[in-house]
């Protein structure tokens, strides 16, 4: 710990990083009179690739905000002029005034402007990775879950539904700047269902600042859905078919109109389907033991191999409307709904067997018929109130004020039938057909608001500072029915109610500008109270808890040499329990597996450091270091001899530290290759069953996407991944890597063909091994990830570019805990 506040130290005498800002132009003709509803196009330096769009006013000036740092070009054009450009200009924490771009007219009638570069499907950015999923092939007709697993840095854990980011737990994923509120496991199934094409781009965020909510020890990953924002009525619609050993089939619409103080915009997905999950497992347990620490008899042990196969079908929905109404220049009021819908049928075998040495005859063995539905729903609404303050004259901002209300509301019905006939020695006498039937609905209900307040200060320094309020409450009713065959009573000792709620009330202030010149400085704080009650209403138990925390976070960057930036950071983050973590209830895997909830869990707390180079804004590295208390993972404990439970517990502490370098390679004219490798080292310091264990390991990633352009309309993609052998906490598992690879056809300007194949070697699969001073397990699992799909997109209407409205939600970090 001295050495963290060392840093914080240091963070705290140098200052904080780049903040976003705002770019302003005009432009005027030949003879100098001003252009209106000119296409504005702002442009990345390094690879013309489109950053912004806008059009001027009818003074012919443009206004373009959000801009981060980094070294652009504005490009300019009208129909009946040539298009002009800018010099490369440079874009720190100031607002920039463009020279203007004066247009001359042309002898020719130009068409409707087209941004021609390719977007790479990743690009690294000063605060973040952003992959870019619309316009890429391979990243076309998959779902969201199967882009993230190319992502750099992204890791899927499909045994337990889970993501990670740079090898760490804790992640928070917002939709649109929204979060989920969901449990991990929902948000992994929300976006098994989620098709790809739905999606514009995905930011992922290792160290966000403090006017982002603090949950999250990992980071945040923010899916992007498209909006369209080009004049005029408008469109796309994109249709998917394939296969792998089951079919797929995808489709997504999205429209758009736009006039000059309303925007109305929709869209619409879905995803439907087959997949298979084969689990495959053996443990070496002690033959005796309930978990709780008790000494038991190593000399005598269990062996246990399970073989399940479940066959799924898929049906995933999601839809968005709103409206974006702008009563004055200065104010914009929009309201939007988000929803989603998923359904989902899981049956199959499962097999377990039963020895009392790894040689010895098996004793017990059991058959179970497996059958479980779920079907759930997510719906938000939001209300957003943007107004800018001018100045008297007019002529410049005063500062800028953004408001939220948010209310939503998630549903799920689940269902988990286990039917087993049970098998001893060596007959084939069915002894017993035991059924196990348990039902648990769940919902969930938001409301939230917020409020945003910016201005400029004097020496062109920046005000930020806001204020937050969050009410969720959540039941879950479990009811477990047990019997023989068909014959099933209530087991009230099995069922539980669950009810559970909390209040978080936040607020923050960052200051952000220019300290000597050239060093750019953020520095933020944030405050959040928290109360929360769980209540067990079966088990008559109620668990409250309230707390305030204080999260500083700094950001600096400046220029070391040409074309050289340092940038240093610091966070600190908070991990509040799932709420599905606290539900004391059970939930079976089969009769001889299952899973309970903690409600003592406590929040874990992750101190997050960075430092990062960028050249040419091209090539960035970036060495962080991480220290997690009352760390949050799920255990597996013997039960019975023959039998395992999972359970989530706050088992110790980690510290983590990891090396990205991320850069772009010209491998010849017209194939460019993005290629991130990753390195990072974990500690995990925890007692297991009161046994003080320490686990360590080195380990790597490296993630390369290659864009290809074949000529004649014709492009291609090859993205490929490998991991080195890692461990998280009690699990380790060993090289794993896929590859991917695309093609596409620009038939036209407006419809395009893509064919792609996704883990083409059939190796995107878990493997994993727990091993403890009285345990060992070994964990197999595949699904039907080799896939090849077939896309067409076609789009319509005006494609003429408009700035596009960014907002934030007041709902955007709190959806991900439900369930």
């Amino acid at each position: 710990m001295k050495l963290l506040y060392t840093y914080v130290v240091i963070l705290l005498a140098i200052g904080s990083a780049a903040a976003q800002t705002t770019l302003t132009g005009s432009v005027r003709n030949g003879g100098g009179k001003p252009l209106p509803f000119a296409s504005i196009a702002l442009l990345n330096a390094k690879d013309s690739s489109l950053a912004k769009g806008a059009l001027s006013g009818e003074s012919g000036t443009y206004e373009l905000t959000g801009i981060r740092p980094g070294r652009y070009v504005i490009a300019a054009s009208s129909i009946g002029y040539k298009s002009a450009k800018s010099a490369v200009f440079e874009v720190m924490a100031i607002p920039v005034e463009v020279p203007a771009l004066a247009l001359s007219e042309s002898t020719k009638t130009l068409n409707e402007v087209t941004v021609a570069a390719k977007r790479p499907f990743v690009e690294q950015e000063a605060d973040r990775t952003v992959i870019n999923v619309a316009g890429s092939i391979i990243g076309t007709g998959s779902t969201a879950l199967e882009v993230l697993e190319k992502a750099p840095g992204v890791t899927v854990d499909r045994q337990n539904d889970a993501l990670q980011l740079r090898g760490k737990d804790g992640v928070i994923v917002q939709i649109d700047g929204k979060q989920t509120y969901l449990s991990m496991q929902d948000v992994v199934n929300l976006l098994k269902n989620m098709p790809s094409d739905n999606i514009d781009k995905i930011d992922l965020i290792t160290n966000p600042g403090a006017r982002y909510d603090a949950s999250g020890n990992s980071g945040i990953i923010n899916i992007r859905l498209k909006k369209n924002n080009n004049v005029g009525t408008n469109g796309s619609a994109s249709i998917t078919g394939g296969s792998g050993r089951f079919d797929r089939e995808r489709a997504s619409l999205q429209l758009n109109h736009r006039e000059s103080k309303v925007n109305l915009f929709g869209s619409y997905g879905l995803n439907r389907g087959g997949n298979y999950w084969n689990f495959i497992t053996d443990r070496d347990q002690p033959a005796q033991g309930d978990g709780t620490g008790t000494a038991v008899d190593l000399t005598k042990r269990s062996f246990v191999g399970q073989d399940t196969y479940l066959v799924f079908r898929d049906m995933g929905q999601n839809a968005k409307a709103g409206l974006d109404y702008m009563p004055t220049k200065n104010t914009t009021v929009g309201l939007v709904w988000t929803a989603f819908w998923n359904s989902n049928d899981q049956r199959g075998p499962a097999t377990a067997q039963f020895r009392r040495g790894s040689d010895q005859p098996v004793y017990l063995q059991t058959e179970t018929a497996k059958t479980q539905l779920t079907d759930a729903s997510n719906q938000l609404v939001n209300l957003n109130v943007q107004h800018t303050f001018s100045t008297k004259d007019g002529k410049s901002t005063n500062g800028q004020l953004n408001a939220d209300l948010d209310m939503g509301h998630y549903r799920r019905e689940f269902s988990n039938s286990l039917l087993t006939a049970t098998t001893t020695g060596a007959t084939a006498n069915t002894n017993s057909l035991t059924a196990l039937d348990n039902r648990m609905p769940t919902t969930v209900d938001i409301r939230s608001a917020k409020a945003d307040y910016s201005r400029m200060l004097p020496n062109k320094w920046k005000l930020e500072l806001g204020v937050k309020s969050t009410s969720v409450k959540t039941d879950n009713n479990l009811t477990v029915f047990t019997g023989m065959g068909e014959n099933l009573s209530l087991d009230p000792s099995r069922s539980n109610q669950f009810q559970y709620t909390e209040q978080v009330n936040a607020g923050y202030v960052s200051l952000s500008g220019k300290w000597g010149g050239q060093t750019d400085v953020q520095v933020g704080l944030r405050a959040e109270h928290t109360h929360s009650e769980g209540n067990s209403v079966t088990l008559q138990k109620i668990v409250e808890r309230n707390y305030l925390n204080w999260f500083p976070s700094l950001f600096v960057s400046r220029p070391v040499a040409k074309d050289q930036t340092l940038a240093l950071s610091y966070s600190y983050r908070i991990d509040r329990p799932s709420y599905q973590n606290l539900n004391p209830s059970r939930s079976f895997v089969d009769p001889y597996a299952f899973q309970e909830g903690n409600p003592y869990l406590r929040p874990q707390y992750t101190h997050s450091l960075e430092v990062k180079h960028g050249f040419k804004s091209k090539v960035f590295t970036s060495l962080g270091a991480s220290f997690t208390n009352d760390l949050v993972f799920i255990v597996a404990y013997p039960l019975e001899g023959n039998k395992v439970y999972y359970i989530v517990q706050n088992i110790g502490k980690s510290q983590a530290y990891n090396l990205t370098v991320s850069f772009p390679v010209t491998i010849t004219k017209g194939w460019t290759m993005q290629t991130t490798l990753l390195g990072f080292y974990n500690q995990f310091d925890y007692n297991y069953q009161e046994s003080p264990l320490t686990l360590s390991q080195f380990s790597g990633r490296l993630n390369s996407s290659s864009a290809i352009v074949l000529g004649n309309g014709w492009t291609a993609e090859l993205n490929g991944r490998v991991s080195a052998p890692s461990v998280y906490a009690i699990w380790s598992s060993p090289w794993l890597g896929s590859v991917d690879a695309g093609l596409q056809k620009a038939v036209n300007a407006k419809l395009k063909v893509k064919l792609s194949g996704q883990d083409l070697l059939h190796t995107n699969r878990t493997i994993a091994t727990m091993n403890t001073p009285t345990n060992i397990q070994h964990v197999r699992i595949t699904q039907d990830t080799r896939l090849f799909l077939l896309n067409l997109s076609y789009t319509f209407g005006n494609q003429k570019l408009k700035a596009a409205r960014q907002r934030r939600t007041a709902a955007e970090e709190e959806m991900q805990r439900a369930n």
